[in-house]
């Protein structure tokens, strides 16, 4: 479902487990414009729960400050701290692990915007499943 992702050669992975640090384990992110998305472990099932991005980009070219390990480290929902989303999560729904995998979009190899290439993703993963994954509350 995810071919448009193999393209970008600057990706890598990494897993949250109940009581991990999010900013310990993410710590090898790369701070640059990119695409990520959480897959969950839970009871024996793996699913796919999450599809987001980082790296804004003004009218003018540049982009938002915040990269990859900037937004993976922020908040969830607006409001929430992703490290206590993990913990939240890990708890009710009795989650083993969180698969966090990233890619950057846009370097020297690559120009593509993440919004475009979330879109693509989220899109991908609705074909299939005729809605969005469970975290994302919309697009």
């Amino acid at each position: 479902m995810f071919d448009e992702s193999k393209k970008y050669k600057n990706n890598g992975h990494f897993f949250f487990k109940p009581g991990d640090n999010l900013r310990e384990v993410s710590k090898d992110v790369p701070n640059l414009p990119g695409v990520y998305y959480f897959i969950r472990f839970s009871n024996g099932n793996i699913e796919l729960v999450y599809i987001g991005k980082s790296g804004s980009v003004e009218q003018s070219g540049e982009f938002k400050k915040q990269g990859l390990r900037g937004r993976l480290n922020n908040k969830q929902e607006k409001d929430i701290k992703r490290q206590d989303f993990f913990d939240d999560k890990c708890e009710t729904e009795n989650i083993e692990t969180i698969y966090v995998y990233w890619f950057v979009t846009f370097n020297k190899a690559h120009h593509n915007l993440p919004g475009y290439v979330e879109g693509l993703l989220l899109q991908s993963f609705f074909d299939v499943h005729k809605c969005l994954p469970e975290w994302n509350r919309s697009f």
